[in-house]
């Protein structure tokens, strides 16, 4: 399937960005996994997502992008759960909008954090032992651990910023 975007995530950040798009006259697609406004139609005073589908956004809700595929800078393809490694989704322009940890949009073990699509470079602190405040009412610092972007918000694989991805939301914000 082809699409002039993709977006990663059906939160508040991808489905503004889905929608914003979308008034433009761009076909888009967004992979939501779980519960979240994509799927839902979730109407608030401030969030207005229901008419996504209505927009023309394709949405592949309860699926989840495994793997992304990058070549010579560029993401070539996306491959999802529901659609394996035979049928790749792709665009033009790809959006990470995934969120931090409780989106599993950043993952971990105890000595490391990654980003699991696309393995974009991390910022977080190595020691393991200041990712959290004891105090559970205090700012936690693992909150601060955020996907490398360049100054045009394109996400960083590998210490090298790739073209047509770039990181909203959670995932690339203190």
């Amino acid at each position: 399937m082809k699409f002039d975007v993709i977006v990663i995530g059906g939160g508040w950040a991808g489905c503004t960005a889905a929608e914003k798009l979308a008034d433009s006259g761009a076909s888009v697609c967004v992979v939501s996994e779980g519960l979240s406004l994509a799927s839902t139609g979730y109407e608030s005073p401030y969030i207005r997502h229901s008419g996504l589908q209505k927009k023309g956004v394709a949405i592949l809700a309860g699926d989840r992008v495994l793997a992304g595929t990058v070549k010579d800078g560029k993401v070539t393809g996306l491959y999802t759960r529901s659609l394996g490694k035979t049928s790749p989704l792709v665009a033009d322009e790809y959006i990470l909008a995934t969120g931090k940890f409780f989106s599993r949009g950043l993952l971990s073990d105890k000595d490391h954090v990654w980003e699991p699509v696309f393995g974009a470079d991390v910022e977080y602190e190595p020691d393991r032992s200041k990712w959290f405040n004891p105090d559970f009412e205090a700012p936690q610092p693992f909150l601060k651990f955020r996907v490398k972007t360049d100054e045009q918000g394109h996400v960083i694989v590998g210490g090298r910023a790739i073209v047509n991805l770039k990181a909203v939301g959670d995932i690339c914000n203190e």
